[in-house]
């Protein structure tokens, strides 16, 4: 048999009938026990940092990283899906490392490697008399653009008043919190560019 399990794999509905009760519940029950006044007495609706704010359980450490699948990942539930993660990151470090080419670069080579993986397969089902793959449609429809269109044109509008209002001195204010942005902005980009030209 197995051994039992860490509280982390506990499912919801166990932890919701779970019979610890709350800090602030098992503090009243222990002084109302033994007589003492209890330490939060005067205090109403004491909050229990590790309760959760519906029905006052505590949160397992599953839940704390965010539940599903990522939360498996990363407490090591799925072994293969963690070791797959790490060995992933690990080679497209040692690619970065190694080629020395930037993130988009392999990004382009990758989507053309795919590509031509993708014709191949297409001549190659057509060969063998079988049906391809339907591939979906990539249309941008009018009124995602015009959306689109919309959104960015009241931003750059906003953008210019701002500068306008700027270059007649009428918010100083204004100015020299985007003046300090820009300089820090630009001091930071410098730095990381220093940083990756090494």
């Amino acid at each position: 048999p197995s051994p039992p399990s860490p509280d982390y794999f506990l499912s919801p509905k166990r932890l919701a009938s779970s019979p610890i009760p709350p800090r602030s519940k098992g503090l009243a029950m222990e002084t109302s026990a033994s007589g003492a006044e209890p330490a939060n007495a005067g205090i109403e609706g004491s909050a229990d940092p590790c309760s959760s704010a519906g029905g006052g359980h505590r949160l397992s450490v599953h839940q704390i990283v965010g539940g599903g699948k990522a939360a498996d990942i990363v407490l090591w539930k799925c072994k293969r899906a963690t070791v797959g993660v790490i060995f992933g990151a690990t080679i497209a470090w040692w690619l970065f490392e190694k080629s020395e080419l930037s993130f988009l670069t392999i990004c382009c080579d990758v989507l053309l490697i795919l590509i031509v993986v993708q014709l191949i397969w297409v001549k190659i089902s057509g060969l063998l008399n079988k049906q391809p793959r339907q591939l979906p449609e990539l249309v941008l429809s009018e009124e995602m653009v015009n959306n689109a269109a919309a959104s960015f044109r009241v931003k750059v509008n906003n953008m210019l008043m701002i500068a306008h209002d700027i270059t007649l001195g009428k918010d100083f204010r204004l100015f020299f919190q985007v003046s300090y942005h820009a300089i820090v902005s630009l001091w930071l980009l410098h730095e990381i560019i220093m940083i990756t030209d090494q």
